[in-house]
């Protein structure tokens, strides 16, 4: 399978954690998401440490409907769980087809 194959995502926002090594935090987290309806693109997780965790959570950007809005306080809400270390959002690159 080559890398046009793949469709590409509607322009995105991406949010990074950094968070101990908890499972149950890692749900928590993901909660927030279906909480606020926001549409997950792209979920993913690695060991970034002895005990820290990061999460990279790709959703779906719509400027209409406050998407935005919600991600920002999604990620403020976030950052305030204990064993949450950092947490920040960016505009998601788009994958370009070769």
């Amino acid at each position: 399978m080559n890398l046009h194959d793949f469709p590409r995502h509607p322009a995105g926002l991406q949010q990074v954690f950094l968070l101990d090594r908890d499972a149950g935090l890692l749900c928590r987290i993901l909660g927030l998401y279906a909480a606020r309806g926001l549409d997950v693109l792209h979920a993913d997780y690695a060991y970034a440490a002895r005990d820290v965790m990061k999460l990279r959570v790709s959703v779906a950007a719509d400027a209409a409907d406050g998407t935005q809005d919600r991600v920002r306080v999604l990620v403020e809400k976030a950052s305030t769980l204990v064993g949450v270390l950092a947490a920040c959002e960016h505009e998601a690159e788009q994958r370009r087809a070769a």
